[in-house]
């Protein structure tokens, strides 16, 4: 009888002490969370290979464009103090763009700034790539097994991964 007290009173101060650890270690995650986020928090990122992208950061009121890759992080542009968030309108539609909408915006209005109307455009030389040639319609036309899709394939990956300047 006395082992079995003794056995209970163990059990008993091992599961106290547990869930004491274990409200604790909660407790302070979430202090901590709350303290980085208040100084620092990604508002969007765009992958851009395999292992690099860029960021929209947001510190202390200030929104910083910033690189990131294997070498490490690197500032790129400061896009100004953080706009105030606006009350939410009374229809709840969904929102459309968001980052990937902001930068797309930013690099049309760049790209259309020094636009010199004598070099010809990605639209252009896609175009030209994909010249339309007056073919019959074969019965793989669409499927994978289409010559057709493949280049198709091919002009879409050198558009992706051709570096302009």
């Amino acid at each position: 009888m006395d082992t079995l007290l003794l056995v209970l009173r163990v059990g008993l101060s091992l599961v106290a002490v547990l869930g004491l650890m274990l409200w604790l270690s909660r407790k302070l995650q979430s202090h901590g969370r709350a303290q980085r986020r208040a100084t620092l928090s990604v508002v969007g990122r765009q992958q851009l290979t395999k292992r690099s992208g860029v960021a929209l950061v947001e510190v202390d009121g200030r929104r910083l464009v910033v690189g990131y890759g294997d070498q490490g992080v690197s500032f790129l542009h400061d896009a100004g103090d953080a706009p105030e968030p606006e009350p939410e309108p009374a229809s709840s539609a969904p929102e459309t763009g968001g980052f990937d909408a902001d930068l797309e915006r930013a690099l049309a209005a760049e790209a259309h700034a020094s636009a010199d109307p004598r070099i010809p455009t990605d639209a252009h030389l896609t175009q030209a790539r994909m010249a339309d040639v007056p073919r019959q319609h074969a019965p793989l036309d669409g499927s994978i097994l289409a010559p057709d899709t493949w280049r198709k394939a091919v002009v879409a990956l050198q558009d992706r991964t051709i570096r302009r300047s």
